[in-house]
């Protein structure tokens, strides 16, 4: 299996391949620039995605809408996106399922590096495994409970195909647990299920659980890290309780068709970048659990093949079909 580290990365986002684009004052949107976001409201990849498009408006001379459009695991945003002109009239938020689902849905849908020209890697954030108290109150009492004999625990994830999904049969694997999946449509739901103990765990982003686990509602398992995180330094490392090589984090990107002019990607993601490093924004989101990037075209272009090559490698191994 494939097994580098899908948190190692500072080395290789600081290559020279990737330094941020300059602006191109050459191109100006026509009209409003559609903002694609494939989850609903209530997360904290919509609160990213809303960031952005209220950062990048003044910087092309045109508003930005966000345009929610959950489903498929992000699949119906990024297809509906897919189809459009390569204009710059329409860009598409994506996360690691971008490449989850090239390997998950046959015929393959798209393929994210053909279909699609990369404009900017936005943040990054670890995942927290978190349960429902009624589960376990550690780590090793939730490992005694979903290896027990019988109808086994359920595992909720924002969607079929997502890195949390992908995290979460990683981890049914190389722990070998009794448990089943059911994907919601985003975070908002899920979490609401979570909380109320419909179902019993899953892998989270840390800026969605965090408040819970403060809370004492969910209890924090273990997280996915190099190192214990600083906003949940009692949470320890899914390394240090036996599981270095589960692969499952966060990365939120934007992207759109394919073909576009260079003046034309040139100014959307250099808007982009600009609206994700404001001054005041990285406190504010890392204060939540976000890792701001703010990294141009190479890195995205660097992320989405190393996780298509991991996801994959998970796809096959656990024998995973389109639900």
């Amino acid at each position: 299996m494939h097994r580098r580290s899908l948190l190692a990365l500072p080395g290789l986002l600081a290559t020279p391949a990737f330094a941020q684009p300059v602006a191109q004052p050459g191109w100006k949107p026509s009209a409003p620039v559609r903002y694609v976001v494939p989850f609903p409201p209530g997360s904290s990849f919509d609160l990213v995605g809303r960031i952005v498009a209220e950062g990048m408006a003044p910087l092309l001379g045109q508003s930005v809408v966000v345009e929610n459009r959950p489903g498929a695991g992000t699949l119906v945003a990024v297809q509906a996106v897919k189809v459009l002109p390569p204009d710059g009239q329409a860009v598409v938020m994506v996360a690691n399922s971008f490449t989850v689902n090239q390997t998950l849905h046959q015929p393959r849908p798209y393929d994210a590096e053909r279909d699609f020209d990369p404009l900017a890697l936005l943040v990054e954030t670890p995942h927290v495994l978190v349960c429902h108290p009624s589960v376990a109150t550690d780590f090793q009492g939730f490992l005694a409970r979903a290896r027990a004999p019988g109808p086994g625990l359920v595992f909720g994830s924002n969607g079929q195909g997502t890195s949390q999904h992908m995290g979460l049969e990683h981890l049914k694997l190389l722990a070998h647990l009794n448990a089943e999946h059911v994907p919601y449509r985003g975070v908002a739901p899920m979490m609401t299920d979570l909380l109320a103990g419909r179902v019993n765990y899953t892998l989270a982003n840390l800026p969605d659980a965090l408040p819970a686990i403060r809370d004492g509602k969910l209890v924090g398992l273990g997280i996915v890290a190099r190192a214990r995180h600083r906003l949940l330094p009692e949470v320890a490392t899914m390394a240090e309780q036996g599981f270095p090589q589960l692969v499952s984090d966060t990365w939120y990107g934007v992207v759109m068709p394919a073909g576009a002019r260079a003046e034309v990607k040139g100014a959307l993601s250099a808007a982009i970048i600009e609206a994700m490093s404001r001054p005041a924004l990285r406190p504010r989101l890392e204060d939540m659990g976000l890792d701001v990037l703010a990294q141009g075209p190479g890195a995205l272009t660097e992320r989405i093949r190393r996780d298509t090559v991991a996801y994959a490698e998970v796809v096959r191994a656990a024998n995973l079909k389109p639900e």
